[in-house]
């Protein structure tokens, strides 16, 4: 007997005799938990177009990569404690106390009178996002069954890619027709609206657990995951790699995952329930979720990069022709909630997802000098299909077999690995790639070793202001040669995520809600 064919009394947990709640208000309770996605989403993306214009009224320039940096590590850093504690307090108040954290944030971006203001009110925001994407898919699996979920939970990826996409259009379109303020502003009526169908239509069933908090491993996570992003994101920018600050940070890095690690053995509650990673489901589905996320973040950094140096892009019109990534990403999440939905059947769709996104990297390393826009354009949007296959159906598949106790947690650790990937992602690719370019900028530039590598990646826009044609030739083909690099060497990666995704076990997909009415 294969494993679909098995019942799951694992996933048996939720409450006896709890009954589906009516129609009407499960479909409220989906668009109440879309807008407040569709919020925190839109602000992940928006800040990047309108950046040149906050710095130039602001001022500290220096300061650019922690508008983003701040973000990420307050939402990656705390997502696994959102996870948790709305397993052992409800998920209703905190849902709540996410969307207020979010706006507030926002409104505090939007007054501030400086840059160090801006940052410190990003992070507020990101503790924000972080409650907000794990609970909006929490709540989803509380009151849909696993296969009636699928449809709905590929609509969220869905308003992932949407916002996504409208990000950085509403984010140009504000600052030059009204105020880069209003970037942060623009969001507060789609969490005001959220909030205010929240407390009227989202009624979760919940016995909150009397159980004492983790805060032992609460702040041994926030401190390894604090001290690795820290140190992948600036490791090589800020400082070099073998310095004092990336060797402590590392350091204290791997020293928090081992106390970690232990805390979580004894704790009665902890934060990351080791009973989790006995589940061979669970442990492959990070895996891919991990890979997953380094692919989406390279094709964000290196898809614009290769957009501006090869083909002579600007930053904004390349910020556009990711679009067709995002709608890959769109297509394949809707469509592969639709299968899950109809066939109740799970595992062929990651190995699809895995499959065409090696291919998608593979059509990524044939690139070259020669490559034109709408030839990169379709090799990031094979990518995009390929991720967006993979990341709804394999949450639902861990929903599916977690017993209902450990749901947050459960959820919020696909989105905390995925995060991961991507920040693990983004440090190893840039090494290598600032490695392939050194490589090759002394072979074909003219005088090349002279070149600051640091400064063509930072502005590459200014390659084409060259007036040397030979050395201007040379640097894009440099570019264009190393991102190829960077991509040959993800194929072997991502062919792992197929062979994880092969090894996936699929076990029948429940037709009954964790919670009822």
């Amino acid at each position: 007997m294969n494993s679909f064919d098995k019942s799951i009394s694992i996933s048996d947990s939720s409450p006896a005799g709890s009954g589906n709640l009516p129609k009407r208000q499960v479909l409220v309770i989906i668009l109440t938990l879309m807008l407040a996605q569709m919020m925190a989403a839109i602000e992940g993306t928006v800040v990047s177009t309108a950046l040149p214009t906050i710095i130039g009224d602001l001022g500290r320039r220096d300061l650019y990569t922690w508008v983003f940096t701040s973000y990420f590590i307050a939402s990656t850093s705390t997502t696994p404690l959102w996870g948790k504690l709305s397993d052992l307090w409800g998920r209703k108040s905190l849902y709540q106390a996410a969307i207020l954290i979010f706006m507030a944030g926002s409104v505090l971006a939007g007054v501030s009178s400086g840059m160090t203001m801006l940052i410190v009110f990003r992070a507020i925001q990101g503790l924000g996002a972080g409650g907000l994407f794990t609970l909006s898919m929490a709540i989803l699996a509380d009151v849909l069954s696993p296969r009636e979920r699928g449809r709905y939970q590929g609509y969220m990826g869905g308003i992932f890619a949407l916002a996504t996409i409208l990000g950085p259009l509403a984010g140009g379109l504000l600052v030059d027709y009204a105020h880069w303020r209003w970037v942060f502003f623009m969001v507060l009526p789609l969490g005001a609206i959220s909030l205010v169908m929240s407390v009227t239509h989202l009624e979760l069933a919940f016995t909150r657990r009397e159980a004492r908090v983790d805060y032992t491993g609460a702040g041994l996570l926030l401190v390894w995951v604090i001290a690795i992003i820290l140190a992948m994101e600036l490791g090589g920018d800020s400082w070099d790699w073998v310095s004092a600050p990336s060797i402590g940070l590392l350091a204290a890095g791997v020293g928090g995952v081992a106390l970690f690690v232990a805390q979580q053995r004894r704790a009665t509650e902890a934060i990351l329930p080791p009973r989790l990673f006995r589940l061979r489901l669970f442990n492959f589905s990070c895996a891919i979720q991990f890979i997953s996320g380094a692919a989406m973040l390279s094709a964000g950094i290196f898809g614009p990069l290769f957009l501006q140096v090869v083909t002579d892009v600007n930053a904004t019109r390349s910020g556009l022709l990711l679009v067709p990534m995002m709608l890959g990403m769109l297509l394949t999440s809707v469509s592969a909630g639709q299968v899950l939905t109809r066939t109740g059947r799970y595992k062929a769709v990651p190995i699809f997802g895995a499959v065409v996104l090696t291919l998608g990297v593979w059509m990524m390393s044939t690139l070259s000098a020669e490559s034109s826009t709408l030839t990169a354009m379709a090799f990031l949007f094979t990518m995009g299909c390929g991720v967006g296959a993979i990341m709804q159906v394999l949450l639902v598949a861990v929903q599916n077999i977690v017993p209902h106790d450990d749901l947050g947690a459960a959820t919020s650790a696909s989105n905390f690995f995925r995060s991961l990937g991507q920040t693990f992602g983004s440090a190893v690719m840039g090494v290598m790639f600032t490695a392939r370019l050194d490589h090759y900028l002394p072979r074909l530039v003219p005088g090349g070793d002279q070149l600051d590598i640091e400064a063509l990646i930072a502005v590459p826009t200014q390659v084409h202001a060259i007036e040397s044609a030979a050395v201007r030739n040379g640097i894009v083909e440099s570019f264009a040669s190393a991102i190829a690099d960077v991509y040959w060497w993800g194929i072997p990666v991502t062919a792992l995520a197929v062979i994880l995704a092969a090894l996936v076990p699929e076990y029948r997909l429940r037709e009954k809600a964790a919670i009822g009415n």
